[in-house]
């Protein structure tokens, strides 16, 4: 009969233990990878790990991006921009598996006019080669690129913007950086499903050119 009872005792603890794994394991599991987030705009490994280093998370949830909808915005464009559109639409709003506040926000709209680079705004933001002008400070990216479309028919201007939260520390030039090789490939998604041409969007990591961190 002790005997039976070890056995039991054993059995039981045992189960609590796989039991506590695979809680665990499920808990690690939880959410989406940051190569298949958001229509998978960073599957490319460069792309995964700067989204990856910005954030300081490897998997999120999107729930609460809006794709289809800034999508639609973009194919509307009328060369006119209203006070209510100068926020874009969150393509891609990344938060925790569990929830709670966003870690890095990427949004589009449809611009007026390129804002380029100047003597002022390069001692506050560093300025990239890619599309028709891209900047990036410490947790914000701006990139403002062309769209030549053919369905329906016109060209127009396109900014799209990430914002990302302060809670991961990175030096100055690695944030811009890195901030600035995920806002590209979001970019590029968005011109590719669009079918934009002429964009100029840099196809591999875009290059500092001048400002805080650019070439001296």
């Amino acid at each position: 009969m002790l005997r039976g009872l070890r056995v039991a005792v054993v059995g039981i603890s045992l189960l609590g233990a796989v039991s506590a794994c695979s809680a665990g394991n499920s808990e690690e599991d939880a959410g989406i990878q940051a190569a298949e987030v958001c229509g998978k705009f960073a599957h490319g490994s460069a792309v995964e790990s700067a989204l990856t280093k910005i954030s300081g998370a490897a998997r999120f949830s999107d729930n609460g991006s809006e794709p289809e909808k800034a999508l639609a915005a973009l194919r509307a464009a009328d060369g006119k921009v209203e006070d209510s559109e100068m926020e874009g639409v969150p393509n891609c709003l990344l938060r925790p598996p569990p929830g709670g506040e966003h870690l890095v926000t990427i949004s589009v709209r449809e611009a007026a006019i390129v804002l380029q680079a100047n003597p002022e705004s390069e001692k506050m933001y560093t300025y990239y080669r890619t599309g028709a002008s891209a900047s990036s400070s410490d947790r914000f990216v701006s990139i403002y690129f062309r769209c030549r479309m053919a369905n329906p028919e016109k060209n127009f201007i396109i900014n799209a913007s990430l914002e990302r939260e302060s809670r991961v520390k990175l030096p100055g030039k690695e944030a811009a950086d890195k901030q600035m090789i995920v806002a590209n490939a979001a970019a590029k998604s968005v011109a590719q499903q669009l079918g934009c041409k002429g964009t100029n969007l840099s196809k591999g990591a875009p290059q500092a050119i001048s400002g805080v961190y650019g070439p001296r």
